[in-house]
């Protein structure tokens, strides 16, 4: 049963002691890299091209390098992965681990890591897991020698919980909480879950380009700093993997990128795949749930929670669990609830990315997409036989017609237990539209390209529960795209780099409501006039974005958190005495709002929430927007019509995210505010010309 964690329930108090690497464990695993032999060429922006014999030197080779570059973030995510965030953070921490424990995965992989993963994936996770431990065993003086060694279960766990957080359950419970007065208790879920500002991917093929090319930009919004920032590299192999792009730390896999033959990208979307049921209680007996006329027992087990209290302090929590036939329980007040999501006993995340990764044809990418572990994103995929390809990827549940699945459904009747999910060919996919583009960015699923190509919402089932919101970025790309006749190479990038809101985004439509109220007073007359000629764009010299941002922005936070945006008036009071206290006027330049940091640099940045240049900005200690999340590494491929491909990318920092006295630490800012992008050197022959420093592993 999930609850909070009772202090009462306290069983033992220990101290944590600095654990140093175990010299036998140590000796093993130097004995088990060399195995393995991978080449690691820098390129002049200090981005990795990892090389290997094998899929698994390749592996071994890309954990190093990026351990080189950002083992705090690796280590980091081994307190989520091993549920132990109540060790780092304390009770907020303890709940995540809690709810980690109450599904198993740990226990799960124990048990199927062998059934469920084919050899050829636990051949790379092994390797990347020693690649990571001789990391370590190279900087004996890294402060997280503890979780030494890193093993091949703890990547696939990372995966397993990945998909926790993106079923919908987090926002089931909190929309729960909201609705039992028990908001308090259980709101770190939410707020720990590191808020997923939203992604765009914008492909075009010959029937939009100018000069008959095929083009992707992946651009997905992700924090700029921490265990979820994108980390760029190249990873290939001599069986056939070869694969740059964006990945996260602790991941052997690229999960956004391109090879050769194609490029995918995905964004984040929101289908039903969660479900909340209410059980009736037997009043007798507060073990037992009713199903289909009985009394059925809960499965009652207890889970052990380690919690920092203060220092090297740590308490033992013991917190009860119970299990009904639909799931976990919930209990909130006087109700309990069990829950029900997709991939909830899934472990074969990363078999689905290796062959993704694997892929060289589009027939091959569906296939690896067809494995249903990734259990949602929206995926845009183009390649050099001038395909493009949206799919709305759901592992959405086969549910029972005629039943509201949107809102707590009957826990007293197994029926409506679901088991399986919808067909892979139930679900919204459209290959090759006539209008030649497809633009993903977190909208409805039946608006992502021209009109006569979009899917029609009839022929899709309600139980699929797909969303139906639209993004200004989904309204704005609508509009480029039907702007121009035809693209280019610029004029694609420039769609990708428009910084407007459109009139129909909800943002517009919040702010308008400001235009027809009168005032008490001439300052906040005169500020509702700077928002009401404002021209919606936050290019660097414009005088009105730092209000209007400003105030849209409530509406933003408040949508993306499923709540109702307060009154604007008040968003708009609020924001006129905030830029007056931080800069003695209403409208500042936008170039001294808004801006990009990162060690002494402070450099102004054009974007803002939800447009397509996206930056989501939190104030500083000045009063000033620092960006904190949207546009990070982003990528353009492109074949021309004979299948020639070229490529770049930009990353909003540099590659090295930890070192700040190298120069890869911060060397990519003033092409990224600037709106350019760095060659990738993907093709060997590129590589060879810009290559900065060359070395093998292991030493």
């Amino acid at each position: 049963m999930v609850r909070s964690i009772s202090i009462i329930s306290l069983l033992s108090l220990m101290l944590i002691s600095c654990q140093s690497v175990d010299v036998v464990q140590q000796n093993f695993y130097i004995e088990k890299a060399k195995s393995y032999k991978a080449q690691i060429k820098r390129d002049i922006w200090g981005v990795p091209h990892v090389h290997g014999k094998t899929d698994a030197d390749a592996a071994f080779g890309l954990a190093y390098a990026h351990a080189e570059d950002d083992f705090k973030n690796i280590a980091e995510n081994m307190y989520l992965y091993r549920a132990q965030m109540g060790l780092k953070d304390g009770r907020s921490g303890a709940v995540q681990d809690y709810l980690i424990k109450v599904l198993k995965i740990r226990e799960r992989i124990d048990k199927n890591y062998e059934k469920d993963l084919s050899k050829e994936v636990r051949t790379v996770l092994e390797a990347y897991a020693v690649g990571i431990n001789y990391w370590m065993i190279n900087n004996p003086n890294n402060e997280y020698n503890h979780f030494f060694p890193v093993t091949e279960k703890d990547i696939v766990a990372g995966f397993a919980i990945q998909n926790l957080f993106f079923s919908g359950v987090i926002s089931s419970i909190e929309k729960l909480q909201r609705e039992s007065a028990q908001k308090e208790e259980y709101s770190y879920l939410y707020k720990n879950q590191e808020f997923v500002t939203g992604s765009n991917v914008l492909a075009v093929n010959s029937n939009k380009t100018s000069d008959e090319s095929t083009r992707i930009i992946i651009n997905s919004h992700q924090p700029l700093d921490g265990p979820l920032a994108w980390y760029e590299a190249h990873v290939s192999s001599d069986e056939g993997w070869n694969m740059m792009g964006g990945l996260f730390p602790g991941s052997p896999f690229v999960f956004v990128g391109f090879n050769q033959d194609l490029a995918w990208g995905f964004t984040v979307n929101k289908p039903d795949l969660s479900d909340s049921y209410l059980l009736e209680i037997n009043p007798n007996n507060p073990n037992q749930y009713l199903l289909d006329g009985e009394w059925k027992d809960f499965v009652v087990e207890n889970i052990r929670l380690p919690v920092k209290i203060f220092g090297p302090i740590r308490w033992t929590v013991n917190e009860e669990a119970k299990y009904s036939l639909h799931g976990p329980v919930l209990e909130l007040g006087e109700k309990q609830y069990a829950l029900r999501f997709s991939g909830m006993e899934d472990i074969k995340q990363v078999d689905q990315w290796y062959a993704m990764n694997k892929s060289t044809s589009y027939e091959e990418w569906v296939e690896a997409m067809k494995k249903r572990s990734i259990i949602s994103f929206n995926g845009v995929f183009a390649d050099k036989e001038n395909n493009i390809f949206f799919l709305h990827n759901a592992s959405s549940p086969k549910r029972k017609e005629g039943i509201d699945w949107q809102n707590v459904v009957d826990g007293t009747k197994s029926e409506l237990i679901w088991k399986d999910y919808v067909r892979f060919e139930e679900i919204p996919m459209i290959k090759n539209p006539v209008s030649g583009w497809i633009a993903s960015t977190n909208q409805d699923p039946f608006k992502v390209t021209g009109k006569g190509d979009n899917l029609s919402s009839q022929n899709y089932s309600p139980t699929l529960g797909l969303q139906t919101r639209m993004t200004n970025r989904a309204y704005r790309s609508i509009e480029l795209f039907e702007e121009y006749n035809k693209v280019n190479e610029k004029t694609f990038d420039d769609i990708k780099f428009d910084n407007k809101y459109s009139k129909l985004s909800r943002s517009y439509k919040y702010i308008s409501e400001i235009f027809n109220r009168e005032f008490e007073n001439d300052e906040l007359n005169d500020a509702r006039k700077i928002l009401e000629n404002w021209d919606l764009h936050t290019d660097l010299e414009n005088k009105s974005a730092a209000l209007g941002v400003c105030v849209l922005s409530s509406e933003w936070i408040s949508e993306q958190g499923q709540r109702i945006p307060q009154d604007p008036e008040i968003s708009f009071r609020d924001c006129v005495s905030e830029l007056k206290g931080t800069y003695g006027k209403v409208n500042p330049l936008w170039s001294e709002r808004n801006f990009i940091v990162r060690g002494n640099k402070k450099v102004s940045v054009q974007g803002g929430p939800d447009v397509l240049r996206a930056i989501y900005g939190r104030n500083d200690d000045e009063g000033d927007l620092k960006a904190a999340g949207g546009d990070g590494l982003y990528i353009h491929v492109s074949w021309d019509k004979n299948g020639n491909q070229t490529s770049k990318s930009i990353h909003q920092y540099g590659s090295a995210t930890q070192d700040l006295t190298s120069e890869h630490y911060s060397d990519q800012v003033n092409r990224y505010v600037e709106e350019k992008y760095k060659p990738t050197f993907f093709d060997e022959n590129d590589l060879k010309n810009n290559t900065s420093e060359v070395y093998s592993v292991p030493f």
